[in-house]
């Protein structure tokens, strides 16, 4: 899975129902809220397991309709995602790297679309409940997301939805090979200003820039 899809899965999450709800109706509560919702901003823990090995990162996140993300690794390595609606900048200071690729959002199929103003999580994805793995707040829900057509960076997600909200809390991505990440999303506030400057990426002095 790229670094790109990595993040923009994450990216963010959120939702709410009685348990009664079925997973369907559950889904389409969820679209309405993402579609009426025009920006916000979280702070996020992302835990990846695969090949022997467990990372544990966060930060903060911010997003804006159409198309604009930022994303802010502070722990334990500064990175940075951005996205300005038709580019993404993948930003490793330590490195001094930075990736440089162009933002489809046309073509792309990720549950990171209906986030940013784009995409039908029902068109794409076949839903249902989620038996084996637990939500891990007791009142929330989760559900599992098939993709009708497959994709390389991902077998399935899972999403962990706050039946009072319609926000998403968690956010899980199981790669093909068996990777998995997961993403948890605290302190989420809605509709809120954000500027357009915050997703311009400015780039450093001295840093090599690759282009995908």
């Amino acid at each position: 899975m790229t670094r790109f899809c990595q993040v923009a899965t994450l990216v963010l999450m959120m939702s709410g129902m009685p348990i009664a709800q079925a997973p369907d109706e559950l889904i389409a509560r969820l679209q309405q809220k993402y579609e009426a919702l025009e920006s916000f901003s979280a702070d996020f823990e992302q835990m990846f397991q695969g090949g022997g090995v467990q990372l544990r990162e966060s930060g903060i996140v911010k997003m804006k309709k159409p198309g604009k993300m930022y994303w802010e690794y502070q722990q334990p390595t500064p990175k940075f995602f951005i996205a300005d609606g038709k580019k993404s900048y993948f930003y490793l200071p330590q490195d001094k790297q930075v990736i440089v690729s162009d933002l489809d959002l046309e073509n792309a199929s990720t549950p990171l679309l209906f986030l940013v103003g784009r995409g039908k999580i029902q068109e794409d994805f076949q839903v249902e409940l989620e038996e084996v793995e637990k939500p891990l707040q007791a009142e929330n829900v989760l559900v599992r997301l098939t993709p009708k057509r497959p994709q390389g960076g991902y077998s399935y997600l899972m999403l962990e939805i706050d039946p009072s909200t319609y926000l998403i809390y968690r956010l899980i991505v199981i790669e093909p090979i068996g990777n998995r990440n997961e993403y948890i999303m605290k302190n989420i506030r809605e509709n809120i200003r954000i500027s357009d400057q915050q997703f311009r990426f400015k780039l450093p002095k001295d840093v090599e820039v690759l282009s995908q």
